[in-house]
């Protein structure tokens, strides 16, 4: 992946004021994934929509990190059925033009 894709979390976690144990523990858990360059931890800049509701959550929310797996894993879920009903109509389209 390149570099441009890539963003410290040391940065990451000053911009943001999160601790950087929180994204350990994100990164422990399998929510989110981390690249090592130069001993030096990164983030998939494409992932940071996720990282950030994930962060909301805990800061406003107060929602412990095992509450945000499961509803990581809850949005994971809607996402798939969301995809799984738009191909289901599409495939409906074809064979029902008139729908």
């Amino acid at each position: 992946m390149e570099n441009s894709q890539l963003i410290a979390i040391k940065t990451f976690c000053s911009f943001y004021n999160v601790e950087y144990s929180f994204i350990e523990s994100l990164q422990r858990s399998g929510m989110i994934e981390t690249v090592v360059e130069s001993e030096t931890q990164f983030l998939h800049v494409p992932q940071l929509q996720k990282i950030e509701r994930m962060i909301r959550l805990h800061q406003e929310l107060d929602i412990n990190l095992e509450g945000i797996e499961a509803i990581h894993t809850l949005l994971g879920r809607i996402d798939d059925m969301e995809r799984e009903i738009t191909g289901l109509k599409n495939r409906l389209r074809f064979f029902e033009p008139g729908l």
